[in-house]
């Protein structure tokens, strides 16, 4: 049995496929323990270099100016609806199945927008357009935060995304009961996202470029902590069942640390493969947290981590946390990979 069937027979932990191609969707369905999806502003990008995808992707952008289309952001968002709706209507049916609990396809907008508020909310009433199943993904901006309380007050899905520490969790939480407090009706739950991976791969790097001393050991637990001290809060939470924790991962043991938790895991295909590849024991570790002294070590040596895990620290605003805006120029250049695309074929179309 494979190590993702082995998941989903014993454990509550699931995947979400991380930007997939359509095709990869189909064949992770069949796979099992996938039941959604997410995708961030790197995914026009994906959709441009992948065999699949790519003549596809081009001939859309194509269309789009030869319509009329003036704005090269605009296009590219709608190159991302295109795909996403796919793979949504491949969702379509467990969706259906599971009575709207699993089958969702989370799209992120642009990130060069994510303070304007109006801008936001205008960009998600278009993405819902998209298919019954779409979620609409909010940054860690407060502007964000604030769009995902109106949609929320709406009765739209949302999902809190490219946030770094417990406070930004609470404040995602936060609002999402305020926006349900206004709305009439049954509301989707929320679903808050820790990205274990791209914070240890902050982490990496600051410790380079500081030249900080601190054992690999100790610094690959820091992202996993993170997760795992939400989890533990989520376990307590009395509204636990409005909101759902996924976390992100750049390596295997960002997964096999938070396995039989009632977590999802956000994994590309590859990845998914890859934990299948190594068949790893599926062991209880996301109730395993790092010590007190080593807790002491990496909020004294990280600003970030004390700021995330123990909201202390230097920053005025979980927005401001120097690890989100690494992400946020992360899928800033992501999104300007197909922009500049865009513009090429804008030129070529002439």
């Amino acid at each position: 049995m494979l190590y993702s069937e082995r998941l989903e027979r014993e454990t509550p932990t699931r995947f979400w496929l991380n930007n997939p191609t359509p095709g990869e969707v189909e064949k992770a369905l069949k796979l099992g323990n996938s039941i959604n999806v997410a995708s961030n502003a790197n995914y026009v990008k994906r959709m441009l270099s992948e065999n699949e995808t790519k003549q596809e992707a081009i001939q859309i952008i194509d269309d789009y100016i030869k319509k009329g289309i003036a704005e090269d952001h605009l296009i590219v968002a709608l190159v991302a609806q295109h795909f996403l709706g796919k793979c949504a209507r491949l969702f379509e049916p467990l969706f259906d199945k599971t009575d709207h609990r699993e089958g969702w396809v989370a799209i992120q907008g642009n990130p060069f927008f994510d303070t304007d508020y109006d801008f936001m909310v205008e960009e998600a009433r278009r993405f819902y357009d998209t298919a019954p199943n779409i979620r609409v993904k909010f940054p860690a901006t407060a502007e964000a935060v604030s769009v995902l309380r109106t949609m929320t007050a709406e009765g739209k899905a949302t999902l809190a995304t490219c946030g770094f520490s417990i406070s930004y969790a609470k404040a995602a939480v936060t609002a999402y009961e305020e926006g349900i407090s206004r709305y009439q009706g049954e509301v989707p739950r929320l679903y808050v996202t820790s990205l274990a991976g791209p914070f240890d791969e902050y982490l990496g790097k600051y410790v380079k470029a500081r030249k900080i001393e601190i054992s690999d050991e100790l610094l690959t637990k820091a992202g996993c902590a993170l997760s795992k001290k939400l989890y533990e809060m989520y376990e307590e939470d009395e509204k636990k069942e409005d909101y759902h924790l996924l976390s992100g991962c750049r390596f295997p043991y960002h997964c096999t640390e938070l396995v039989t938790g009632d977590i999802h895991i956000v994994a590309n295909y590859d990845f998914i493969l890859k934990l299948n590849e190594l068949d790893t024991p599926i062991e209880d570790h996301i109730h395993t947290l790092p010590s007190e002294e080593e807790v002491n070590e990496l909020c004294e040596k990280l600003p970030a981590f004390a700021f995330a895990y123990r909201e202390e620290g230097e920053y005025l605003h979980w927005s401001l946390q120097p690890s989100a805006q690494y992400f946020r120029n992360y899928l800033r250049n992501g999104w300007n990979a197909a922009l500049g695309t865009v513009k090429e074929r804008r030129i070529l179309n002439r």
